[in-house]
């Protein structure tokens, strides 16, 4: 199935899974950085996650179809699995994502960048779905060391870079 997907045909199935597996950690290390993960950042990232199976680049659509199929469980048994204590946990999570890297250094660079700001973006929303005033306000201490997801090396996009010179020009 995801050798049909443009983008991806290059790609050994681990390598896939690990890229699937990344919301949900990312929703776990950013939602329960305070300790526990509610159910507002539960609830707020899988409808994230679901506007992104129809609002994204063509070929990241079937890949968000395929995260947000069983989230919840998805999350439920990672949480399962993980370590109790919550800096070992963030530790380990953060170790795991790291493995996000080579991975994305094989994908053609605007693939690549969509996925890293997508990812980004699910961590910072994750951060404001609980707490705060209409989520003004809302990310707090432990959740603001991860919510840039500092494990990832950044990727910027052809666009994004065009754009960025653009404003430096001026």
């Amino acid at each position: 199935m995801w050798t049909l997907i443009e983008g991806f045909q290059h790609l050994q199935k681990e390598e896939i899974d690990v890229l699937v597996e990344a919301p949900a950690l990312i929703t776990i290390l950013v939602g329960a950085a305070d300790g526990e993960l509610d159910r507002e950042e539960r609830t707020w990232s899988e409808r994230l996650l679901r506007t992104r199976t129809y609002n994204k680049p063509k070929e990241l659509n079937e890949f968000y179809r395929v995260v947000v199929e069983g989230f919840w469980a998805k999350i439920q048994s990672e949480i399962a699995h993980l370590p109790t204590d919550v800096q070992t946990r963030n530790q380990e999570l953060s170790d795991r994502l790291s493995r996000l890297n080579p991975i994305l250094a094989k994908l053609d660079v605007e693939l690549a960048a969509d996925l890293y700001k997508g990812f980004v973006g699910l961590a910072e929303e994750t951060a404001k779905a609980s707490g705060g005033f209409l989520r003004i306000g809302a990310i707090g201490f432990e959740e603001s060391k991860w919510v840039k997801l500092p494990m990832l090396t950044p990727i910027i996009g052809p666009e994004a870079q065009e754009e960025e010179e653009e404003n430096n020009n001026w």
